[in-house]
This record gives structure tokens, C-alpha cells and sequence, in this order.
């Protein structure tokens, strides 16, 4: 399946920042770490003023952050054992 990220640059005006949490050996991170490892380069590329942190903790189950600036909102989504294609979609989402 292909993914195209030219959606996430229309989200920048309403994004202030993105965190994506991992485990760097955890199954359940598997998605995750394949997400970040393919498409953060084109991510970044599109959202250059955009901060996009990923973290990596032992342990942890892994999540998907989205902070807005004016309504000062955080969403937190569950990134378990989701592919890279469902990763893709839960930006979008936050990102409405």
C-alpha cells in the first residue's frame, strides 16, 4: 500500500506538536518503529516548522501525541500493534 503524506502540511496551522512514544524492541511497537523509520524523513519534510519528537522508552506501550496551540488541547491516541498504513490514519485524524 502506498502512503502519501501531502495532507499533513495543511495540518500544521492547527498542529503545534507531534510526539510519537515507543518501545525500540517491543512488539507492540513494531508498527510504530516501522512508521517512523520510513515515513518521518518525507514527514519532516513536509511540516519543516512542524516539532515531530519521537521518543523511545523501554517498556512502554507506544502513543501517538498531537498538541494544539490556540485551544491549548492535547490528543493521545494508542499506536498498539497498529501498521504503518493505521499510523498513517490516526494522523490524519488528529490532525482534522
Amino acid at each position: 500500500m502506498r502512503i502519501t503524506l501531502s495532507r499533513l502540511a495543511s495540518f500544521t496551522s492547527k498542529l503545534k506538536e507531534l510526539r510519537i512514544i515507543l518501545d525500540p524492541k517491543g512488539d507492540t511497537s513494531k508498527g510504530a518503529r516501522e512508521y517512523v523509520e520510513r515515513f518521518y524523513p518525507n514527514l519532516k519534510k513536509s511540516n519543516p516548522d512542524l516539532p515531530i519528537l519521537v521518543r523511545e522508552c523501554s517498556g512502554v506501550q507506544p502513543r501517538l501525541y498531537a498538541r494544539y496551540g490556540k485551544q491549548r488541547k492535547e490528543v493521545s491516541l494508542s499506536l498498539a500493534n497498529q501498521a504503518a498504513p493505521d499510523i498513517h490514519k490516526n494522523l490524519e485524524a488528529v490532525g482534522k
